[in-house]
């Protein structure tokens, strides 16, 4: 907040119990009264580079007051030449300022304007060939600023990007290990699981989602769109430039993705692990719509207790290989190729395990938490046989039931793979527990938070047992379970967080991205923080409306993000953390609106409504957008109004003020327009516009396919891989070396900071979409 001009001049002393020298309290009297400016201060995630500069050079007054380095004005001119000076083992001091007037904010070694090779020695300090890697990641993805490429077949860039820091044989050694691992669980297991196949039938009528009648989609060219009639378990076809693939004849496959229909709403959703190239299995987590409808009466609204019926749809969809070895979506429709049903209520959340199998393993784990309280953990059998038929499967008893302490009002929220036999749960009590799956026990639980901790997601696998947590209320937080009582970290700005899904793990750069506090309600940010520096977080993103989901490509470092106006984004991330000064973009993949239909005025209007389920619009073609701060280009704004002013004062340039001492029209409209945040009004959208589920394919052959779940019941399976002419050369990821880096991601000197942007700029696309009607939806 500003403080008033009364309260300027206004000093507080603290008590403080320690003993200092008149030398160490006349150093603090002047670094207080070099504090004392009348900057606009917020915090360091939403300053913009140049006056967070100043700020951080003045946090960090402490450190370099003690151990008698240059004077802040002499760093100003020469702010460019700062170098670490510590050794990276070595523990910086804690600062001691006793009147620093901000909080929450980071004080430390790290800046933002830190070198790249000095960046990568904290980032990766405890890797002794840091450099060559992180070199190799630069040229495998530096030049793809938005989509990511396409890997040649068992190449070096191939393998260095499925292993990430993890050696050459870690993918081997982690399937070894889960095959003994699990002939020694089936010799020992005192309860198999128990599970029946069932017909289609009972199935669809009893265990999975009924959407009635067809839903109106609008396609194509937002000029030209065609309305497409889509029934649930049908599918349509897109070209690599998002347009329906009409059925033609032809040789070569142009097919670059699906349009699924599903019938519900996709709470949570993954790619099975997979190795080789085989046909991609989608697991999904499907409720029906009425879960999730309004009800003027909430008597009418159905209870938790009756909603026993749960299903998980896995999909498969083929591949076919181009001419370049390149798989891409084949021409064939999805399949549902199994459905896992039972009686333990809607799953709220699901995941794989993360250890690669080969295509030849006939038994995959997958974790589920039911809304009855229980995570359970299910084999997923695949008959080679079956393959070409659906396969419709009623559990009564799971590989294995984690349930909660026997506490009051405690509750599962989220959990976690560590390995194929280590699960870590969160509670409603702020609490994690970590749990075995064979023998199926708790072995710790350490309290973390306050309040409920609404996800969690664990570093696998360089660090897996180095686990993040969000709370409904607090602090985001990063806890090692190997020392929960001493190695833990968090970022000292809170938040709010009633949102899942929001956290997502790059391996390739060692971080988290998540959603970030945000002062404007027409807009989210994503932050990353990487996770030797946790407090220091870096911008990534700033999106219109609510950010609902996130992930984090697991063989690249791509960001897709889900917001609640229905648009899917997409961005390099390692292009925004290397260089502070960098000029990126960001792309929207598509913009989906989902109409319900009209309110029924008649019988036979009623008899349509049934019918009909709604209307959807699914725009593409977006241009690029630059990728910058609303806060701070606001922030910029104004520090440029304030500097021209103070110019013309100075040079008696000053234009003439209204009689009444006032602002002039043309000022007043300038300091108006520095307020802005967003292009247009804000808009609440439709709930089942929303995008609900997001994930990249965890498989290094298909790395770049994706999919996008929306609240309607689509779901967009999309081939985002660019074609890239890797050459013959097999000797490394590109033509520099380790001590290039700085060149490689070097500041671009003659443009302007980030946040020094007008943000005027920022693409339209083809999506505006105006030309196409929906009246008959509003």
């Amino acid at each position: 907040m500003r403080l008033r001009n009364s309260n300027k001049t206004k000093r507080f002393s603290s008590v403080v119990d320690v003993d200092i020298s008149d030398s160490e309290r006349a150093a603090l009297a002047r670094q207080d009264h070099d504090l004392s400016d009348e900057e606009f201060i917020v915090d360091a995630q939403q300053l913009s580079d140049q006056d967070e500069h100043d700020v951080d050079l003045q946090q960090s007054s402490d450190f370099e007051l003690q151990d008698g380095k240059q004077s802040a004005s002499g760093r100003r001119r020469n702010k460019r030449s700062w170098a670490p000076g510590r050794p990276l083992s070595e523990v910086q001091p804690y600062p001691t300022d006793t009147a620093q007037k901000w909080t929450r904010t980071y004080v430390g070694p790290v800046k933002r304007w830190t070198r790249l090779s000095y960046l990568i020695d904290y980032w990766f300090g405890d890797k002794e060939d840091r450099k060559y890697m992180f070199h190799f990641f630069l040229n495998l993805w530096w030049d793809s600023e938005l989509l990511p490429p396409k890997l040649p077949h068992d190449s070096l860039q191939s393998n260095m990007a499925r292993n990430s820091w993890m050696s050459d044989s870690f993918t081997q050694d982690q399937e070894d290990k889960f095959h003994l691992w699990y002939q020694r669980y089936i010799s020992t297991r005192a309860m198999p699981q128990v599970s029946t196949l069932i017909d289609e039938a009972k199935a669809i009528r009893c265990f999975s989602p009924k959407a009635e009648g067809e839903m109106s989609v609008l396609l194509g060219h937002v000029s030209s769109q065609k309305e497409y009639r889509i029934k649930q378990g049908e599918s349509i076809s897109f070209s690599d430039y998002g347009l329906p693939v009409e059925n033609e004849g032809g040789q070569e496959p142009l097919n670059g993705g699906w349009l699924l229909d599903v019938g519900g709403i996709v709470l949570s959703m993954g790619w099975a692990p997979v190795k080789g190239q085989v046909d991609q299995l989608l697991a999904m987590a499907v409720i029906p719509h009425s879960d999730q409808a309004f009800y003027k009466d909430l008597n009418d609204a159905p209870k938790t207790p009756e909603l026993r019926e749960g299903t998980i749809q896995i999909w498969k969809f083929e591949a076919n290989k181009d001419s370049k070895g390149v798989f891409r979506p084949a021409r064939s429709p999805p399949k549902l190729s199994c459905a896992v049903c039972f009686y333990w209520g809607r799953v709220t959340r699901m995941q794989w395990c993360p250890v690669l199998l080969p295509s030849s393993s006939e038994t995959r784990l997958l974790a589920m938490l039911c809304s009855d309280g229980n995570l359970r953990v299910i084999e997923i059998k695949q008959d080679a046989g079956s393959d070409s038929k659906e396969t419709f499967e009623e559990i009564q008893e799971p590989m294995a039931t984690i349930g909660p302490p026997v506490e009051h009002t405690l509750e599962i929220n989220c959990f976690t793979w560590i390995n194929m036999n280590r699960i870590v749960i969160a509670l409603s009590d702020g609490s994690v527990a970590v749990w075995s799956i064979s023998p199926c026990l708790q072995l710790q639980r350490h309290p973390i938070h306050s309040s409920p901790i609404m996800d969690i997601v664990s570093s696998y696998p360089s660090n897996p047992y180095m686990v993040a947590t969000m709370p409904m209320g607090g602090e985001f937080t990063v806890t090692d379970l190997n020392r929960p009582t001493a190695e833990t970290t968090y970022h000292g700005n809170p938040l709010v967080s009633l949102q899942p899904n929001v956290i997502s793990w790059s391996d390739h750069l060692g971080g988290f991205a998540s959603i970030w506090p945000t002062s404007f309600p027409g807009t989210s940010t994503i932050s990353f923080v990487q996770s030797r520096v946790f407090p220091l977080s870096r911008h990534i993103c700033t999106v219109e409306g609510q950010t609902t989901c996130l992930a984090l490509g697991i063989c690249h470092p791509f960001l897709l993000a889900g917001s609640s106006d229905g648009s899917v984004w997409v961005l390099n991330v390692m292009r925004k953390m290397a260089s502070h000064r960098q000029k990126t973009r960001k792309l929207k993949v598509f913009q989906h609106e989902y109409r319900p239909p009209p309110q029924a005025e008649s019988a036979d209007e009623e008899a349509e409504r049934a019918a009909r389920r709604g209307a959807c619009r699914i725009l593409h073609g977006f241009k690029p957008e630059d990728n910058i701060h609303p806060l701070g280009t606001r922030i910029a704004k104004q520090s440029r109004i304030k500097r021209t002013k103070v110019e013309k004062r100075k040079a008696g340039k000053r234009k003439a003020e209204k009689s009444d001492g006032g602002e002039s029209d043309d000022q007043a409209e300038i300091d108006e327009d520095s307020f802005v945040m967003v292009s247009g009004p804000i808009i609440i959208h439709e709930p089942l516009t929303r995008i609900t589920a997001l994930s990249w394919n965890p498989n290094i052959e298909f790395s770049w396919w994706a999919a996008a779940a929306m609240g309607s019941g689509l779901v967009r399976v999309m081939d985002l891989g660019i074609d890239k002419d890797w050459g013959s050369s097999e000797q490394h990821g590109g033509q520099t070396e380790p001590g290039d880096l700085d060149d490689m991601a070097v500041d671009d000197e003659s443009g302007e900071d980030e946040g020094e942007g007008e943000g005027e700029g920022e693409g339209e696309g083809e999506g505006e979409g105006e030309d196409v009607d929906m009246t008959a939806y509003d």
